[in-house]
């Protein structure tokens, strides 16, 4: 990886945060600095799959109220009760052709949603408001 050198204009705190995560770590204050701003840039599109890349590039000019929206959106109860009892069943070595069909559609579905949801959630989160925890059931929405 080529490394490139900024010069880099911080508010005193900001610095004084970044030195005693460096001192805590034990680690140079560069890398501190390298690895913070790398866990909090987005996603890049390119590193999403290539069906979702185009619609998710546009997220970018939403605002920040279709983004929650978008966030807030739970993943249907009954689409997550029938992917969890299919994930019991396969467990178990019971699954037909069908149903192994439908789990892989599920999942498939499920990966898209979270996907989706969490690139929402980052764009939010760079753009500068605090995420609430998650809830832990599906079909309940996030509260900003």
């Amino acid at each position: 990886m080529t490394l490139q050198t900024i010069t880099l204009r911080l508010p005193e705190d900001s610095y004084w945060r970044l030195q005693r995560m460096a001192t805590a770590l034990r680690r140079p204050l560069e890398e501190v600095a390298s690895q913070t701003i790398r866990g909090n840039l987005p996603p890049a599109v390119d590193d999403l799959p290539a069906e979702l890349q185009n619609e998710l590039a546009a997220w970018s000019s939403l605002s920040d109220e279709q983004l929650w929206e978008i966030a807030r959106d739970p993943l249907p109860a009954d689409q997550w009760r029938r992917h969890r009892r299919l994930l019991r069943k396969n467990e178990a070595g019971a699954l037909t052709d069908a149903e192994r069909e439908e789990l892989a559609r599920l999942r498939v579905a499920t990966d898209r949603f979270v996907l989706r949801r969490s690139y929402a959630l980052a764009l939010l989160k760079w753009r500068g408001h605090t995420l609430p925890i998650p809830p832990m059931m599906p079909g309940r929405a996030y509260a900003p």
